[in-house]
């Protein structure tokens, strides 16, 4: 026989949760700021139960309402809960199939990198190296690059919102080498050319004879998460050999997109069957 004594609270608790998830799950980039009237209304909860959970959630930081406004966004504890998921997330297993085939199909070296927390570089966090012989190209694990230098933080930065891209654009830029663009017009109009292309191109812009083709993976707000790459030296890097790399690794980035998708739908769908 079970305790009824202790499903009730135990339901109640439940659905206390999913309340606040719900509330939680409405602000978006899209709609970053709700009145309490209009989570009532999006919600169908009774008003006191809104004015409860907003409350709540404000004195733990997950809510934020900004004086001299009637109008809550998210609050520093729920950036900081991303922030910590992005950098526990590990893309290393989604990619590793799509990495290999990229490696067997390009011969070429093959990165993966992934957004740092700040989000204004990225981390190489797995590689495969050239099967080739002579020339080959190499990258240390855990080397952080910015996001305008080279191909792959290139990917990134080329597909974060305008806001976010123009924010990076009005900071100073350093440069790497003789080859890195740091005037924001010209790495702009380079930005364009890769959103137009749908994946990047870097000659010589962190390493002097090395060329570079990036394409980026998203998170599921559209966000780039991070980007594959692939290396060479800038001998073997005519036109043809760049486009069509650059068509492998459009082709690599969705599967990885949808595979993440599927991943982070599969729980939601179980649930929603019971």
């Amino acid at each position: 026989m079970s305790d009824r004594s202790t499903e009730i609270p135990q339901t109640a608790g439940v659905g206390l949760v999913q309340k606040t998830l719900q509330v939680l799950d409405l602000f978006q980039l899209d709609r970053p700021n709700w009145s309490q009237s209009e989570l009532t209304q999006a919600t169908g909860m009774p008003r006191s139960t809104i004015n409860r959970l907003v409350r709540f959630l404000t004195d733990r930081g997950y809510l934020a309402l900004p004086e001299g406004r009637n109008r809550y966004t998210l609050g520093p504890a729920a950036i900081d809960l991303g922030r910590r998921a992005s950098a526990l997330f590990d893309f290393r297993e989604i990619c590793q199939p799509a990495l290999e085939q990229l490696a067997r199909q390009t011969t070429e070296t093959v990165l993966l990198t992934s957004v740092v927390s700040a989000g204004n570089a990225v981390r190489c966090v797995d590689q495969i190296e050239s099967t080739r012989e002579g020339l080959r190209v190499f990258e240390q694990i855990g080397a952080v690059f910015p996001l305008h230098a080279g191909a792959a933080p290139k990917a990134v930065l080329a597909f974060l919102p305008e806001e976010d891209r123009k924010r990076y654009l009005s900071r100073p830029m350093s440069a790497i080498t003789g080859a890195t663009i740091i005037d924001p017009d010209l790495l702009e109009r380079d930005l364009r050319s890769t959103r137009n292309r749908g994946y990047s191109v870097s000659r010589e812009e962190t390493y002097e004879g090395v060329a570079g083709v990036g394409a980026p993976f998203f998170w599921s707000d559209g966000r780039p998460a991070g980007s594959m790459a692939v290396a060479m030296p800038i001998q073997r890097a005519s036109g043809e050999a760049i486009a069509w790399c650059g068509d492998l690794l459009q082709q690599a980035c969705s599967k990885v997109d949808e595979l993440h998708s599927t991943q982070r739908r599969g729980p939601e769908q179980k649930a929603a069957s019971r």
